[in-house]
């Protein structure tokens, strides 16, 4: 079964409006994910990340003493 896509099932107009939406919805995503990247992290997770590689450096300093690595 083959899947149409927009252009071919519409007219030449009808696929050049939905190319200019599809632009115009593709800027607006770009947009709002790049001012996400740009948002700082909550300082919960901040606190939370710094935990965690402390304990991955106790881990990594443990099995060096052990000889594991």
């Amino acid at each position: 079964m083959k899947k149409l896509n927009v252009v071919e099932s519409e007219s030449e107009g009808d696929a050049a409006l939905d190319a200019k939406a599809l632009e115009a919805i593709g800027r607006a995503l770009k947009a709002h994910y790049d001012d996400l990247v740009q948002t700082p992290l909550p300082e919960k997770f901040v606190d939370l990340l710094v935990r965690l590689e402390k304990q991955e450096q106790r881990g990594s300093s443990r099995k060096r003493r052990n000889g594991s690595e």
